[in-house]
């Protein structure tokens, strides 16, 4: 665990609602932007970022933090949310919609393909993200979009990290093979 989350969350053990402040704005839009991957319910996901930090306060003195707070509190609020959505049995179809929206936002390149190029692009990487599981698109998008290392990805998903890296290898590959069939059959 860092440094700063270790003085933050003893903070927040020891009652300093400050912590609790510094935690829930450091993470909360975080956390909401990974619901909204979950689902397009925005009322859901708010409704369980606060269950998340309800549960923080009511076993703040039980709590052992033995990872990073955000590894905690995405595992906390994942699991809730899942929750959520399996009692209305929408959890496949909300896991589906999970990539809809996959980009290769935030890489230099990008701001320098023209608007054509990029939906092009998109379409692509959206063709190969079809072909992969929910799980290996989950791991493509903790990954890729949030920053995870392999081990947080593990202590979130509840796997070891062995699956992670096997996941991730898998997922890559067929995507790889996904863009090479295509480039295939564009070639006269």
């Amino acid at each position: 665990m860092k440094k700063t989350d270790e003085s933050i969350w003893k903070r927040f053990q020891d009652g300093d609602e400050r912590a609790l402040t510094d935690i829930y704005e450091a993470y909360a839009d975080a956390l909401y932007s990974y619901g909204l991957r979950l689902t397009n319910d925005g009322p859901l996901v708010k409704d369980c970022i606060q269950e998340v930090f309800i549960q923080l306060i009511d076993r703040r003195k039980a709590l052992i933090l033995s990872s990073c707070i955000p590894v905690y509190l995405f595992k906390s609020f994942r699991n809730k949310l899942v929750e959520e959505l399996r009692g209305s049995n929408r959890r496949q179809d909300i896991l589906k919609l999970l990539y809809k929206e996959a980009t290769v936002e935030g890489h230099a390149e990008q701001s320098l393909i023209d608007d054509e190029e990029r939906q092009a692009v998109q379409k692509d990487i959206q063709m190969a993200m079809d072909r992969l599981t929910d799980r290996q698109r989950e791991v493509i998008y903790l990954k890729y979009n949030k920053d995870f290392d392999c081990q947080e990805i593990a202590e979130l998903l509840g796997i070891d990290k062995a699956s992670v890296s096997t996941l991730l290898y898998r997922s890559i590959k067929l995507m790889r093979k996904a863009f090479l069939e295509k480039m295939v059959s564009i070639q006269p």
